[in-house]
């Protein structure tokens, strides 16, 4: 019988894969259309668009490409930040406009001129991810500008200063007339993040209450990464909403508010890992305790819903008294031990489960506190809590040197990026296609620093534009009058801004719409649309090209690397656990909470990945059931973490020391041995037996009950239970050494 899980691909693999690019091209983002964002930029784009034509003005094309680019940098944040963004990126844009149209007007400028540009703005992401945004447009700018060559110095100076004008127009659209509230962002990322611990915490009510052994397995592997993302992404925005700003109260209380939701997330984490043990459901004589964990986590869950209001709205809010902790759950223990029910071992988890329970209702409590008195002054000091890591200033040389090596994947990105569209340019300057700058502009759009998503959005583009062209064909053929047609230009702008949260296909296909019709409504030629098509199948097929044959790494050889870095994130969370044990205290709080971190770093890096891997074009047969397995208990081995670093103590005797110092050592060698075997391809090292090196060596179970205290035997059961996940590690790391079969087998 094939192994739980298991996706082996073999015959009918590009079948297989068919199906899933294609369920890939298809898939809608779980957000909501940025429907005023929309809106803005299409303002930022009709109106210089209309003031150009009504004016005659000669550059009235690049004021409206000034806007409509510089509108999509402001991603909200301090004006100061926002103001520093939008106006970096209109001044590169502008730049690039004057040289393009310059390099233009000399085809044999243009060939080098494009591969030095375009390379260098490609190699900005170094600097981040607003850099890499900025650089994309300076790109695309100069090679619209390549493609519409200036007729001589004054009319290049010209297209740089519409740009600027262009984008001047977008800054007082965003920053003044119809400005994003400074911290409307970083609310509604830090609501995000209750939001998504709302959700946990009804999935494991729900599956507390079933009986499925997989149950959760499937909510770890829904929920943890997505969490830990959700929470990240908050804790971006709250950095970049209060850099340069002087005003404390909102942002501390934001921040204490974010470090709550993480605070409830891990203590979900361990009260799943804890609930688990418990087995299926039973019922007895005075009804099963699950029932009682399962209302106090619906309620929990209420109470997490109540915080996404409590930060999103403005103004205050009446605070919300929420009844539930561990009470419940203490006295259903205390009469099922009265009456001989449960064992000892069984006693000891439901009471550590009333625990989690009562810390996690002292961590609700925190953040609604907090969020009632968002909206006002800070007068008192904030709760304790991590600071936030602001950015660092590290001279401006660095990144670019840390890069300058092939092992760099942005720097061969942009050396891909770089050449491919030199390509695109000098096959442009050869055959002089109708509007050829979409086939070099298809070429920047497309290309990813990874082949995965390079292939996913080439496939996106060209069908979106297909689509889109084919709509613009059946539009120009029955409304050409110009009012009619700037008032359709408006909605399909509007709406191709919306939905690229929900999917880029979609932008497409109204991006599409929009600039062929422009086209031909300012050309007069209503033919466009198959030029747009073909010069996309072309852009898309360069891109492609560049990215399969021009320094290409496959995800495959990229992954190990990253599943051993994860491995190697949970082995030092273990070690925080087991140096806080040998001191006989309480693990460092701030040291634990920076392990788990990185930890939920290093396994979103592998996971993401592992996803690019799946989405790659692979024509062989490969094993994928033990990557998979890797991932999966790559989180419960973290998990487990999580739960025992949520103990209060450890027994100070010395047969427990002894034991645990072992343990301690045993279990550090042997991950630190299963992550470089997965990263250099080998077979692991045998595993040591674990459970032989936990027992704690008393002469009886009385004398082990008054040596050891009543913590001793659910210690030893979650010890047992970390051993589980680094036998099935070790497990899948040697399988996936093994002979891949050559049928596919997905039950």
């Amino acid at each position: 019988m094939a192994r739980p899980g298991a996706l082996l691909y073999g015959e009918g693999v590009l079948h297989r894969q068919f199906l899933d690019h294609a369920k890939a091209v298809a898939r809608f983002a779980p957000v909501r259309p940025a429907v005023k964002a929309g809106l803005r930029a299409a303002l930022a784009f009709f109106v210089p668009t209309v003031v150009g034509t009504a004016l005659h003005l000669p550059s009235a094309l690049w004021l409206a490409v000034g806007g409509f680019n510089t509108s999509f940098v402001d991603k909200g944040g301090s004006y100061h930040a926002r103001f520093r963004a939008m106006g970096g990126t209109a001044l590169a844009a502008a730049v690039s406009a004057v040289l393009g149209g310059l390099a233009g007007m000399h085809p044999t400028l243009a060939i080098p001129a494009t591969l030095l540009w375009v390379t260098a703005w490609s190699f900005a992401g170094v600097y981040g991810a607003a850099a890499n945004l900025t650089g994309n447009i300076a790109a695309t700018t100069f090679v619209i500008a390549l493609g519409l060559p200036a007729a001589g110095v004054v009319p290049a100076l010209e297209s740089g200063v519409a740009v600027l004008g262009g984008s001047a127009w977008a800054m007082v659209l965003s920053l003044l007339l119809w400005p994003i509230r400074p911290y409307r962002p970083a609310r509604k990322a830090v609501a995000a993040c209750f939001d998504a611990v709302a959700d946990y915490a009804e999935g494991m009510s729900r599956t507390v209450q079933g009986a499925r052994e997989d149950a959760w397995q499937a909510l770890i592997q829904e929920q943890h990464g997505r969490i830990r993302e959700t929470l990240e992404l908050a804790r971006t925005t709250l950095a970049a909403t209060r850099q340069g700003r002087v005003e404390r109260g909102r942002g501390e209380r934001l921040l204490v508010l974010l470090e709550s939701a993480d605070a409830m997330f891990m203590g979900l984490i361990a009260l799943g890992e804890q609930l688990e043990t418990l087995g299926p459901p039973v019922s007895g004589p005075v009804g099963d305790p699950r029932a009682a964990v399962a209302v106090a986590l619906l309620d929990c869950a209420n109470t997490a819903r109540d915080l996404v209001r409590l930060v999103e709205q403005e103004g205050r809010s009446r605070r919300p008294q929420p009844d539930w902790d561990g009470r419940a759950l203490r006295d259903a223990v205390g009469d099922l031990d009265a009456r001989g029910l449960i064992t000892r071992l069984e006693r000891a988890r439901l009471s550590d489960i009333a625990r989690l329970l009562s810390e996690l209702r002292e961590r609700a409590d925190v953040a609604l506190d907090t969020a009632c008195r968002l909206p006002g002054p800070l007068t008192e000091a904030p709760p304790p809590t991590r600071a936030l890591a602001e950015e660092s200033h590290v001279p401006l040389w660095d990144p670019v040197r840390a890069h300058l090596t092939l092992d760099s994947e942005v720097l061969r990105h942009a050396l891909r990026v770089g050449v491919t569209t030199t390509a695109a340019v000098y096959i442009a300057s050869v055959f002089r296609p109708n509007h050829g700058y979409w086939v070099t502009l298809t070429v920047l759009t497309i290309m990813q620093p990874y082949t995965g998503p390079t292939f996913l959005k080439a496939l996106q583009r060209v069908l979106g534009t297909v689509v889109g062209g084919l709509l613009a064909i059946a539009v120009s053929s029955w409304l050409q009058n110009p009012h009619a047609m700037m008032g359709l230009l408006f909605c399909t702008a509007a709406l191709c801004v919306s939905l690229i949260p929900l999917n880029y296909g979609l932008f497409t296909i109204f991006a599409t719409l929009t600039f062929v019709l422009l086209a031909e409504l300012g050309s007069g030629d209503w033919t466009l649309a198959p030029v747009r098509i073909v010069n996309t199948l072309i852009g898309g097929a360069l891109a492609l090209a560049g990215t399969f044959f021009l320094w290409q790494r496959s995800e495959e050889h990229r992954f190990p690397a990253q599943l051993a870095d994860a491995l190697s994130a949970d082995r030092e969370f273990f070690a925080v656990l087991s140096r806080a044990w040998q001191r006989g205290t309480p693990p460092d709080g701030t040291a634990l909470a920076e392990a788990r971190r990185k930890l939920g770093l290093a396994t979103i890096n592998a996971e993401t990945s592992f996803q690019r891997l799946l989405n790659e074009p692979r024509w062989r047969t490969e094993t994928v059931e033990p990557l998979m397995t890797l991932l999966a208990f790559t989180r419960r081995f973290a998990a487990v973490c999580t739960l025992l670093a949520s103990r209060r103590s450890v027994p100070t005797s010395p047969a427990v020391q002894q034991a645990l110092s072992r343990y301690a050592q045993a279990m550090d060698a042997s991950m630190e041995d299963l992550a470089q075997a997965v990263r250099h391809g080998q077979r692991p090292k045998p595993l040591p037996s674990f459970n032989a090196l936990i027992g704690w060596n008393v002469p009886t179970p009385d004398e082990a009950g008054a040596a050891l205290g009543s913590e001793a035997p659910l210690l030893q059961s979650q010890l047992e239970r970390l051993a589980r996940q680094i036998n099935v590690l070790h497990a899948a790391a040697t399988r996936r050494l093994e002979p891949a079969p050559s049928t596919i087998n997905t039950h």
